[in-house]
């Protein structure tokens, strides 16, 4: 028995014009073509009403175009300017302008609603303004929550009535074609400021966003909207600026400033003007109440919104209808508060900061310059640019009070989003940001003067073979980088167990190599403690040996450790590979810390830092030859972030007490160092005097070049029973500086 195949039916998808085209061609021509495009002309004139257009359609067209380029490179998914926005700068950035967008598109079917009734209530006036508003919201709500591919086909009849209701002005102003070659009457602003005027155009231009707003109901997005949005931007902008210029001679100021509806009573055959109205604003409200659902499941998908599983639940036939059910409470509260005229510059408001944020999107994913970027349409780094200012501008050029708040409400949900931290399932270009300033940055340190000194700080490179050493020498890696310092974490795989390192004497090489499978979570775990912490891993025959490569290899690098921490007791590895490794570092210039912990009291109580400073510092220059900075920042980094003291001690003989106790007063004071600091003084040897000094929490010692180092460290390490922190300096820190 044959088994009955199982017809799953699709969605429709729709074309570039059905589906991007006429929706944003309907959105544009509509409310303010017909019903406040007189206003303006009447109040500004001709020359002034067609600048606010081109500035608006400027700023559109901009945007229009970065989109397409964007969108012929980039995989748009739903959600239309969210989705694009989300995919270049992250879900936050694209959360932050989803959001508004939702709410401005959520105005916007409020603003036509308006539109709609103001020409309903002029055929039919004694119809009651408030049925008339609901009854028009129930039809939209109904077509858009069940019958959405019925009614986004129903737009291409709006469409044809629009042109006919067009033709039909056109003819009409009796002989308005006679005026233009004549003197026509003088048009003052009337004392409406041009920017209130631009506001209450702009919602005009907005249509763009209806355009992509259905980009998850495309068959091909990459090619679609391109298309689709930049043939309506440059039909419309003739349309408006023709519209204006028919206006201005068809009618007198007054009348264009008193009578919102005078381009019905100007025109041929007004019925057909105002079924073009009515199905303009009509057309509009329905195709942003579609589009606004489905940037809430978008923004949902991605749990950016509160409850965002609600959003995200679908109808049998696709359709989000608890999304659909939101925004219908939202647009009846929205119906509620305000007027067409209050609800026009809030959308503006919120349009531009959505344009700018689009262009800057597109202006970043440009000026990385990345392989992956490669739109089909290519445009001017400078188009997004100025679609990107020019949104900025014309927002603080309208209020700059409500343009500061609209930056603080995109700031307010982008510091929101960013304490939720969402779950990244793809990639977006900011990393691709950092690293070509990263890149910028280096080559212009490559040609700059060495500045090294005024901006050190800590950046260790730690090798390590087994991930519990790693463990019980953070805390004091991260006393000294913390706040802003690194930490690289190299991973030493032994080869060859005769190449055994410091700490793995008892390991096998398979357990060894089990603990570097550690490693990338640990440094992970590092990471979330406020240190930037990367690893490596190398498979090396001697631990030495690879130490020295690693300095050796990183030597040329802009930015690179300046500090090895070798986290090991000295006597655990032989002395000609300690030698080894500390030449090599000093001949790359990167300064070696070698914690030697006492195994019973570690770091104690995390305060009494000691530094023990040799009398040989004295006989060299204070300001040019110092020996022990490195000593001197790291007891500074401890004794900030352990909130502890700092003893500095010097062992010299009798007579020179005082130019000893000089010279640690000198240096507190250039060395800006706390008041607090104590300075000790002894004329007994070096060994007998740290022998008898207090146990500490640490004790830092600089490693000179007077004496051998390595053969003082041993004998140092073995003759006392303290945790001691032997430094030696890279040439690169200045304590004074």
């Amino acid at each position: 028995m044959k088994k009955k195949k199982e017809i799953i039916k699709k969605p429709r998808k729709f074309g570039a014009f059905l589906g991007v085209f006429v929706p944003t061609f309907l959105s544009i021509i509509g409310v303010i073509l017909y019903l406040r495009l007189g206003y303006i002309v009447g109040s500004a004139g001709l020359p002034l009403t067609i600048l606010i257009i081109l500035l608006a359609a400027s700023t559109t067209f901009s945007t229009g175009l970065a989109l397409s380029s964007l969108t012929s490179t980039i995989r748009l998914g739903p959600g239309g300017a969210y989705s694009l926005v989300s995919k270049t700068l992250g879900l936050e950035i694209g959360g932050s302008v989803g959001i508004p967008l939702a709410f401005a598109q959520i105005f916007s079917v409020v603003f036509y609603v308006f539109g709609f009734s103001e020409a309903w209530l002029y055929i039919f006036p004694t119809h009651p303004p408030i049925a008339v508003i609901y009854g028009v919201l129930l039809i939209i709500f109904l077509l858009s929550a069940f019958k959405i591919t019925a009614a986004l086909t129903a737009q291409a009849v709006v469409f044809g009535l629009i042109l006919l209701s067009l033709v039909s002005v056109y003819f009409g102003g009796g002989h308005w074609w006679s005026e233009v070659f004549s003197a026509s009457p003088a048009v003052s602003l009337n004392g409406v400021p041009f920017w209130a005027l631009f506001a209450l155009f702009f919602p005009a231009v907005t249509g763009l966003m209806a355009g992509i707003g259905l980009s998850g109901d495309l068959s091909d997005p990459k090619k679609q909207i391109p298309r689709g949005v930049l043939w309506a931007i440059a039909t419309t902008t003739i349309i408006y600026i023709f519209t204006a210029f028919w206006l201005y001679h068809a009618a007198s100021a007054q009348e264009l400033v008193t009578n919102s509806l005078v381009i019905v009573k100007t025109s041929f055959w007004p019925p057909i003007v105002l079924t073009g109205i009515l199905a303009a604003t009509f057309s509009s409200a329905l195709t942003t109440f579609v589009a606004v659902p489905r940037l809430l499941q978008a923004l949902g998908e991605t749990t950016i919104l509160p409850f965002s599983s609600f959003f995200v639940k679908k109808s049998e036939t696709d359709e989000p209808r608890n999304a659909t059910v939101f925004v219908t409470i939202l647009i009846l509260a929205g119906l509620a508060l305000g007027t067409l005229n209050t609800i026009a510059p809030l959308l503006t408001m919120f349009f531009l900061i959505t344009y700018s944020i689009i262009n800057l999107a597109v202006f970043a994913e440009m000026a990385l310059g990345l392989v992956s970027f490669r739109p089909t349409l290519r445009i001017s780094k400078f188009i997004p640019l100025y679609g990107f200012l020019s949104s900025l501008i014309f927002m603080f050029l309208i209020s700059p009070i409500a343009g500061l708040i609209a930056l603080f409400f995109l700031f307010g949900v982008y510091i929101w989003l960013i304490k939720k931290k969402l779950p990244q399932k793809e990639g977006d270009v900011r990393s691709g940001l950092f690293v070509s300033l990263a890149e910028w940055a280096a080559k212009k340190i490559i040609k700059l003067p060495e500045s090294r000194k005024h901006t050190w700080k800590p950046s260790f490179l730690v090798p390590v073979v087994i991930t519990r050493t790693l463990l019980g020498n953070f805390p004091l890696i991260k006393a000294i980088a913390f706040p802003k310092g690194t930490m690289t974490v190299l991973g030493v795989n032994l080869l060859k167990k005769e190449g055994s390192a410091p700490d793995s004497a008892d390991l096998t090489k398979e357990e060894i190599e089990e603990e570097l499978k550690e490693l990338p979570d640990l440094v992970k775990k590092f990471g979330e403690e406020g240190i930037f912490t990367s690893s490596s891993i190398i498979d090396v025959d001697d631990y030495a040996e690879g130490v020295c490569i690693s300095l050796e290899a990183i030597g040329s690098q802009v930015f690179h450790p300046n500090i090895l921490f070798l986290p090991f007791k000295p006597d655990r590895l032989p002395k000609t590979s300690l030698k080894s490794i500390f030449e090599t570092a000093e001949a790359h210039q990167v300064g070696v810390m070698l914690f030697d912990r006492d195994e019973d009291i570690g770091l104690g109580s995390e305060q009494d830092i000691h530094v023990w400073l040799p009398k040989e510092a004295m006989d060299r220059d204070f300001y040019d030859d110092r020996i022990f900075d490195l000593a001197m920042l790291t007891a500074y980094k401890l004794y900030r972030n352990w909130h502890g003291k700092i003893t500095l001690w010097m062992c010299v003989p009798e007579d020179q007490r005082d130019k000893a106790h000089y010279y640690l007063k000198k240096l507190i004071y250039e060395g800006r160092f706390p008041l607090n600091t104590e300075i000790q003084i002894s004329d007994e040897g070096f060994k007998h005097t740290i022998s008898k000094a207090p146990q500490g929490d640490i004790h830092i010692l600089p490693v000179t070049a007077q004496e051998e180092p390595i053969d003082f460290i041993l004998d140092i390490s073995k003759s006392q029973n303290k945790s001691f922190l032997f430094v030696s300096d890279s040439s690169k820190e200045d304590v004074l500086a």
